[in-house]
């Protein structure tokens, strides 16, 4: 089995005999019964391979396509002229640049048609292209753009954003005004940006996000996986000594978990599966290829408690369009893949994150960007915190939370008692332990509980109070009641922060 990691251009996959999950009959689907599609999915999601499907199906390339769903339909593969324009080939940190790509991009298309393009504008040069080739060929034209949004994400806070976005909403003009002459238009992207015109104007668009019937048209299904991966999953069995159940059960832990409707099953990245059977190795693939600098840049930029990712409810008009410059982040981090629905009630919904590949990889971008250590900077006080936690030793435990503070610059504020509440998060996240963030009581909510495999470490933080003021809210709450069954070491821990020292100033413990 040969797998197309890395590999986005479908007729290659199959030409190549390379892996190809059938999406075909979600396709066919799609362009019998509509005709302007928008769709937003995470990064390595598939995005690409699906828009460069369409191109042949839509190019007329019969054979490409004999043996899959869509050949067994009444589908005629009729020729059509293709416009496509694939926006993650860039970085376009200036207006010009986006200007220049479209120019240059229109001009090689019109070429491969044999026309010729006079108009001196971009947008008015693809209002050419369009209305000529729909004149050439007779056939209305199809119109293809992958990762429409590339240039708007990667300007975030940036002076360029705002002529990026004028020259992005000019062409998008011109597309909505052109109806007559296509024939289908699919548009893929991260996020949906309201006032970029292709959303504000093109009335007959559907957005298929949200869609139960297409959730399955991008990621991989519980099916697919043990159908299409099944010699590989008992080779990766065999490697992690476990039997074919338990390895299904790993896998699904650290890869699945998108969920795209409430009513929907969850699927799988597959980037990240791809990677795992290449390599045979769990690990944190597809966040390794797409670390989100902008989304970090905005918790910080909010003072955003990490917890609160997955505690507020949210209702469906809050996962729609959002504006650069008034990006909430948990709409944001559901659209980027960081978050998924994890739960439903009502019609509000709850995120959470979606495995333990995002999970784990997000922490430790967390604790890398608040703390400026750098990448793999953390990563010897979380085996050292780590190793004292398995001792129960709290001195050793909080003497190295010191040295990891103290070496925080001095530029970087932490003012906040969030800020601290973070950091302790994600590195408690870190440690492989189970830990829950704002724990909802009968009487107020817990900062955090951090369960070890021998002690449940019920721990209040106080900024602006003494570490002995943090126990006492624990005791008279009864923070504690709900865990008193348990077998293990029930202990509380009050932790004061010292704004001046800028790190923790003490603690105290009581067992229960």
């Amino acid at each position: 089995m040969k797998y197309p990691l890395g590999i986005q251009t479908f007729p290659e996959i199959r030409q190549e005999n390379y892996l190809y999950l059938d999406k075909t009959a979600l396709i066919y689907e799609l362009i019998t019964s509509g005709k302007v599609y928008f769709l937003s999915r995470p990064r390595r999601f598939g995005k690409s391979l699906l828009i460069s499907t369409f191109e042949s199906l839509f190019g007329g390339d019969k054979a490409l396509f004999d043996g899959l769903s869509i050949s067994k339909t009444d589908y005629d593969f009729t020729t059509y002229p293709v416009i496509k324009l694939e926006f993650a080939k860039d970085e376009f940190d200036t207006a010009d640049n986006l200007r220049s790509y479209i120019y240059g991009a229109l001009d090689d298309i019109a070429g491969r048609y044999s026309i010729t393009l006079e108009k001196p504008t971009y947008n008015q040069r693809f209002d050419e292209l369009v209305t000529k080739l729909h004149q050439q060929s007779g056939k209305k034209v199809v119109f293809l753009i992958d990762e429409y949004d590339k240039p708007i994400l990667n300007n975030l806070n940036k002076p360029a954003l705002a002529e990026i976005k004028q020259v992005m909403n000019a062409f998008y003009s011109v597309a909505k005004s052109l109806d007559e002459h296509l024939k289908f238009v699919f548009i893929t992207g991260v996020s949906k940006f309201a006032k970029v015109s292709v959303f504000s104007g093109m009335n007959n668009l559907t957005d298929i996000s949200m869609d139960l019937r297409y959730t399955a048209l991008c990621g991989v299904t519980q099916q697919e996986l043990e159908n299409k991966f099944d010699a590989a999953i008992d080779k990766l069995a065999d490697l992690e000594s476990l039997d074919r159940q338990a390895t299904l059960a790993k896998i699904k832990q650290w890869y699945n978990g998108y969920v795209f409707h409430h009513k929907a099953f969850s699927v799988y990245n597959p980037y990240s599966l791809l990677s795992l059977f290449s390599t045979l190795e769990f690990d944190s693939y597809w966040f390794a290829t797409a670390t989100p600098t902008f989304l970090i840049d905005l918790l910080k930029s909010r003072e955003f408690e990490l917890s609160e990712l997955t505690q507020l409810e949210l209702d469906k008009a809050d996962f729609m369009a959002n504006e650069p410059e008034q990006m909430s982040p948990q709409p944001v981090m559901f659209q980027t893949g960081y978050l998924t629905i994890g739960s439903y009630d009502d019609g509000w919904y709850r995120l959470d994150f979606p495995n333990h590949e995002v999970k784990l990889a997000f922490n430790r971008s967390i604790v890398e960007q608040y703390s400026n250590m750098g990448k793999g900077g953390n990563t010897g006080y979380v085996r050292r915190l780590s190793a004292a936690l398995n001792k129960h030793d709290l001195d050793g435990f909080f003497k190295t939370l010191k040295v990891f503070f103290a070496n925080i610059p001095y530029d970087i504020a932490l003012k906040q008692e969030k800020y601290y509440q973070s950091l302790f998060y994600a590195l408690f996240t870190l440690l492989g332990y189970q830990v829950e963030a704002e724990v909802r009581t009968n009487d107020g909510r817990i900062d955090c509980v951090l369960t070890t495999q021998s002690h449940i470490y019920i721990i209040e933080f106080k900024l602006h109070e003494s570490k002995e003021q943090a126990l006492q809210q624990i005791l008279e709450k009864q923070y504690a009641q709900k865990y008193l069954c348990s077998e293990k070491q029930v202990v509380l821990l009050g932790v004061e922060f010292d704004q001046d020292a800028r790190n923790i100033g003490g603690y105290i413990e009581k067992r229960l």
